[in-house]
């Protein structure tokens, strides 16, 4: 994906967990990445070596602890009405984030949620495609074509070729995030890991529990795990020797 803090539309910037519990939040991925947290009037936000990585909020009532992922985009309200010409919905119209810029809430028309995020100063993760940092974004359904059909009408996606049900979109020719066939609907969140397997033992001792994997793939070691409030994401190691390079 591209080097954290560049401006690209469309492009997967930034994560953030609706939690449950904040406090049992901060321990287990305090945890796990080792992150430190900045707390702000609304949010709390995770660092890694004084890099902002990702955000925790309080889930609404009722609401599943789960990751959102949230695209870049120059104006929150064009986007906006372009999600909904397309199919989608607004669960949140865009709002102010102070000294940041402004973000808003949707869902494809297949029910898969994710945010849209209008920097100013403030351009994502300030640390991306590393250990302990957001790394990977896609976005899974029972039904990939309409879930294409959509993202390139909002955001000028182009797709590489289907491989296992999975396809690659671009934005200006680069390789940002994933659109798979697979249970859902959901964007699923990848973080990388130094060692997966290591990395799946301390969500284990965290009180976390591990859904597939560690398996080989030609990306890196994988495993989708689950913190202890029940929210999934993927963890993905660096290619070994042993394991073929991405094509």
């Amino acid at each position: 994906m591209p080097k954290a803090g560049r401006y690209h539309e469309g492009v997967p910037c930034w994560v953030e967990l609706a939690a449950v519990d904040l406090g049992r939040a901060r321990r287990f991925y305090g945890g796990l990445f080792a992150w430190e947290f900045v707390e702000l009037p609304d949010r709390t936000v995770a660092t890694l070596r004084g890099a902002q990585v990702a955000g925790l909020t309080a889930r609404p009532a009722g609401g599943p602890q789960s990751w959102t992922t949230y695209l870049a985009v120059a104006d929150a309200e064009r986007t906006a009405q372009a999600v909904r010409a397309a199919g989608g919905r607004l669960l949140r119209e865009p709002y102010e984030l102070p000294e940041e810029g402004r973000a808003a809430l949707a869902a494809d028309p297949v029910g898969a949620v994710f945010g849209l995020r209008q920097g100013t100063l403030w351009q994502g993760a300030g640390l991306v495609d590393e250990p302990a940092a957001f790394s990977w974004s896609e976005q899974h359904s029972p039904e990939p074509d309409a879930a294409r059909a959509f993202y390139r009408r909002v955001f000028g996606y182009s797709y590489g070729r289907e491989v296992d049900g999975a396809t690659v979109f671009r934005v200006d020719g680069m390789p940002v995030g994933g659109i798979a066939r697979r249970p859902g609907p959901g964007w699923a969140v990848h973080f990388g890991a130094a060692d997966t397997d290591r990395a799946v033992e301390r969500v284990r001792d965290l009180g976390g529990t591990v859904r597939s994997g560690p398996e080989p793939t030609p990306y890196g070691r994988r495993a989708v795990v689950a913190d202890d409030g029940g929210a999934a994401f993927t963890l993905v190691g660096p290619v070994s020797t042993a394991e073929p390079a991405a094509a």
